[in-house]
């Protein structure tokens, strides 16, 4: 799988968690450890990439704790997440 595709389906299944989730929150280490589970591993690299992506589409929001470590929550709505997956594809393939 290229780096591309591997975003994109970062991307892809974290939109899809947050919409079954809307509530979750939790820091990049605990996203790739308990929403990714053990069936679909996930580099930090690309899982940090989907992160800062989704962050700068307004679909998430990183919040800093007072323990100093930097949390991920939803602030899209279902369309949006939805969405996300698509539109993560047709940026990836404007800057290939």
């Amino acid at each position: 799988m290229d780096d591309n595709n591997a975003a994109s389906a970062c991307v892809s299944s974290l939109a899809g968690y947050l919409r079954a989730n809307p509530l979750a929150c939790d820091t990049a280490e605990g996203i790739r450890r308990w929403w990714f589970g053990t069936e679909h591993e996930v580099a930090m690299n690309e899982l940090q990439d989907a992160l800062e992506w989704m962050k700068r589409c307004g679909a998430i929001e990183e919040i800093v704790a007072a323990d100093g470590r930097r949390r991920y929550r939803r602030l899209g709505d279902d369309a949006q997440l939805a969405a996300l997956s698509q539109a993560h594809r047709s940026h990836q393939a404007r800057e290939d």
